[in-house]
């Protein structure tokens, strides 16, 4: 008794076989070319097509793909006497609302501050951009990405020196400075406005910096470090901001742990008062703004300077927006 498998493969099986043995062709000849004499070889070790099996049924099934909208060459001495498929009407393309709303994921991405599940949609992205319907929309699932100037190696490199807090030397192109060597003890790395930065103590200018990752040209591991062993633990310099809230943002406040409510009066106009240990600025800001009309920062005058700034760039932005 022939195995199951066989009894459902057999000729006398419900599968149209020449619907079958189109497909078969189709994607024998989508993986390389093939001469009529390994299509045949490859008909004979397969259990439906393995009776079946002449040259005029390999003639006939490429005249079916070529009515189906295939473009396939016949063989010449130019292609070995090989079939050659051009084309097929069979690829899947993506719209520009598809690659948008790629895009759209990517970015989220972003806002969640996940570096490595970054780098595996990047990859499945190489990986799917042949699909894009032209060039443009191809490179923009390839390149249009934070990570897009970044030296893998460095980044790698980066990612396993923060993690165990070693100090490295690195050469860093600055706007200002140019290229110039730093010694610097790597925390941890962020997005901020789709940049990849990496935070750490900075010797050269004795402070906690950040630095744009696609700036940095090399890293070295420091096996003898020049600072005394106390300062290689380090704090991150904090500035205390006080401010206040009202209306729906009040309401839905929650604590963390950089931030405390110092004074809460609800018959108030702002019935929160928050006192707030910023070390990231950038993020501190983006959160600021979110609230909108519900936000008075209080202390100190620097932040409410920057603020300020932030407020204007934003309406010069409006300002010169073309329609």
């Amino acid at each position: 008794m022939k195995p199951e498998k066989e009894k459902y493969l057999a000729p006398d099986s419900n599968i149209s076989k020449t619907g079958y043995r189109a497909l078969f062709v189709l994607f024998k000849l989508m993986e390389l070319p093939r001469t009529r004499d390994e299509i045949l070889e490859l008909f004979s070790k397969d259990p439906i097509l393995k009776h079946d099996i002449s040259k005029d049924t390999v003639t006939i099934t490429v005249n079916t793909l070529k009515k189906a909208g295939c473009i396939i060459s016949r063989p010449s001495q130019r292609t070995s006497n090989k079939y050659v498929l051009k084309s097929h009407p069979f690829n899947l393309h993506f719209s520009m609302e598809n690659i948008d709303a790629l895009q759209a994921l990517r970015e989220s991405i972003i806002t969640f501050q996940d570096l490595y599940l970054l780098i595996y949609l990047n990859n499945f992205y190489i990986k799917i951009a042949h699909l894009a319907p032209d060039e443009e929309t191809k490179n923009i699932l390839i390149y249009k990405h934070p990570l897009t100037e970044i030296n893998y190696d460095i980044l790698n490199e980066l990612v396993i020196y923060a993690r165990i807090k070693k100090p490295i030397n690195i050469c860093y192109d600055s706007p200002e400075n140019k290229k110039e060597n730093l010694d610097f003890i790597p925390e941890y790395l962020t997005f901020e406005s789709e940049k990849l930065y990496v935070w750490g103590y900075c010797k050269k200018y004795d402070e906690f910096a950040y630095l744009r990752v696609d700036r940095i040209k090399r890293v070295n591991l420091i096996t003898a470090y020049s600072v005394p062993e106390e300062n290689i633990e380090f704090k991150k310099p904090v500035e205390t901001v006080v401010y206040k809230l009202k209306g729906y943002s009040a309401l839905m406040y929650g604590e963390n742990k950089e931030e405390t409510v110092t004074y809460e009066d609800k018959n108030s106009e702002y019935p929160l008062t928050i006192s707030a240990e910023v070390s990231n600025r950038f993020n501190f800001f983006q959160r600021i703004l979110s609230y909108g009309t519900d936000c008075l920062i209080i202390s100190p005058e620097s932040a409410k300077a920057e603020l300020k700034e932030h407020l204007k760039n934003i309406k010069a932005g409006y300002e010169n927006e073309k329609y």
